[in-house]
């Protein structure tokens, strides 16, 4: 059994990457999609509604989290193909070890609000105090996913996991667009000891 996670701030193209992937015939899922895996929980774990308009005090008591469970129920039915899982949680680096690699899309704070305010499937960033929530949190995420990624792995870790930052404003043209050819290149290059196959190595490289 093997996964790849593709996470990123919201905005950043998961959801997009995951049609694209999709449509490659590869096992793609966009997390957000799936509500046994993606899920609100308060402090104590437990499952809870979101408001219409979450506020700053509901939003600094609650989480996105994971379902552990789920996941790797998931990774086990996508056996013996690769999962590519398309998404993020509060509690993604402590399922680290479910992915054999794992791609942070990067995105700056323009971009993010620009493709928030163009989606149409999805209105968080527009409503309640999410908007300014995610600018505040843009920052902190991405640098505590660079912190953890380039780091050499923790004895128990899979050797192959390496990270690669993606800039997707080269290549998330409109979404779900085909991307051009050969646009991105790794801002870590990964040890080729520890290659393995991943979304790129499609020659029609998603860019």
């Amino acid at each position: 059994m093997s996964a790849v996670q593709i996470t990123g701030c919201s905005g950043a193209g998961k959801t997009a990457i995951a049609a694209v992937l999709a449509r490659r015939g590869l096992a793609a899922i966009d997390a957000d999609d799936d509500p046994l895996l993606a899920r609100s929980v308060d402090a104590a774990g437990n499952v809870v509604e979101e408001p219409e308009e979450p506020d700053f005090a509901w939003l600094s008591q609650h989480s996105w989290a994971w379902n552990p469970a789920r996941l790797d129920e998931l990774i086990r039915a996508a056996a013996p193909a690769t999962l590519y899982v398309c998404g993020g949680a509060d509690n993604e680096l402590e399922l680290a070890d479910r992915f054999t690699q794992v791609f942070l899309l990067e995105i700056d704070e323009p971009t993010m609000l620009a493709r928030i305010d163009a989606r149409q499937d999805n209105d968080w960033g527009r409503i309640g105090d999410t908007r300014e929530y995610l600018r505040r949190r843009l920052p902190e995420l991405q640098d505590r996913l660079r912190a953890f990624g380039p780091s050499p792995s923790t004895p128990g870790s899979p050797s192959t996991r390496w990270w690669t930052r993606y800039s997707p404003t080269r290549w998330l043209a409109p979404p779900l667009a085909e991307p051009a050819s050969g646009a991105i290149s790794p801002a870590v290059p990964p040890d080729p000891r520890n290659r393995q196959a991943s979304p790129e190595d499609d020659r029609s490289t998603i860019s």
